[in-house]
């Protein structure tokens, strides 16, 4: 499987750990993963108030979800975060420079009035390929 970085020159750098697109060739499987929250296996919120800690929980079960397809976050080409707070968008730019760091994915940052659940401060979905 081969991933092209797509970085046209009429577009600025990217802002943070992603790009502007991929294109991916001889992927095998596609793997789409639902917007995952800081909820614990037991459906407790974890973190409430604390986004450090809900995105610790809510990348924690992404890569369960992940791992479960047989793929890393290194095999996610798009992933999309939702915030709730607007002082809280650099810090979800954070998320992709600590979980992606090598893989890039192409990236959507939203901030939103609010989520499933007032007491979540942050989702993120994510769609991976394995070759």
């Amino acid at each position: 499987m081969e991933k092209t970085y797509l970085q046209p020159g009429t577009l600025h750098e990217p802002f943070s750990n992603y790009s502007h697109g991929i294109v991916v060739e001889g992927a095998k499987r596609l793997i789409f993963c639902a917007g995952q929250v800081a909820g614990d296996k037991d459906g407790n919120i974890v973190g409430e108030g604390d986004f450090e800690a809900q995105q610790q929980q809510v990348m924690s079960n992404l890569k369960d979800v992940l791992a479960e397809a047989g793929a890393t976050l290194a095999d996610v080409v798009k992933v999309t975060l939702y915030v709730v707070n607007q002082d809280d968008a650099p810090k979800a730019r954070d998320i992709l420079r600590e979980h992606f760091a090598d893989s890039r994915p192409a990236s959507t940052l939203c901030v939103l009035r609010g989520l499933a659940d007032p007491r979540f401060l942050v989702e993120v979905e994510a769609m991976a390929v394995v070759g």
